[in-house]
């Protein structure tokens, strides 16, 4: 049993050393940047520096909208760049939350000639109603939450490559 044990010890150590001696050479011959497991991000650009977006879903807007069709949305579109831009791409889609039935409705505007730091609103006429089943009464399938909420997402584009993104989630 004492041979046994005086192999285990001597195994231990002889593990614990060579582990060491592979560490201390790594250390020695090792490439210091490659060391660093995450990269550092290089520094941000000048603000100004070209086209800049930016989106705005007013709370107030969002607090008056209720689950039914004929609504206006106003989304604000702000040019934060020192160039003009000749013609900004806006898509809003509103996504219900019912990911058993899942429904997406798109609509699409076009503002021309947003001049640097100018500000200016775009009306969407949307439909928040709920889905309907053939029967004409709302389709909530067994299990599914009764009043599924909708996700706005709006999206800014432009041909100089600009873009923006803003998301609002609203309250059943």
């Amino acid at each position: 049993m004492k041979g046994v044990a005086l192999w285990a010890l001597g195994a231990i150590a002889a593990f614990l050393a060579t582990a060491g001696a592979f560490l201390l050479l790594a250390n020695l011959l090792g490439n210091p940047a490659a060391s660093d497991p995450i990269p550092q991000a290089d520094p941000p650009q000048a603000q100004g520096s070209g086209p800049t977006l930016l989106l705005d879903f007013p709370e107030d807007r969002l607090e008056g909208l209720e689950k039914r069709p004929g609504q206006r949305l106003a989304l604000d579109v702000e040019n934060g760049g020192n160039e003009e831009l000749p013609s900004v791409d806006l898509t809003l889609d509103a996504t219900s939350g019912n990911t058993a039935r899942p429904r997406e409705r798109s609509y699409w505007e076009t503002v021309e000639q947003l001049a640097p730091g100018e500000s200016t609103t775009v009306e969407f006429e949307i439909d928040l109603s709920p889905q309907m089943s053939a029967e004409g009464r709302e389709a909530n399938p067994a299990g599914a939450d009764p009043q599924p909420r909708e996700v706005l997402e709006a999206r800014a584009t432009t041909p100089e490559g600009a873009s923006a993104v803003k998301t609002a989630v609203l309250a059943p």
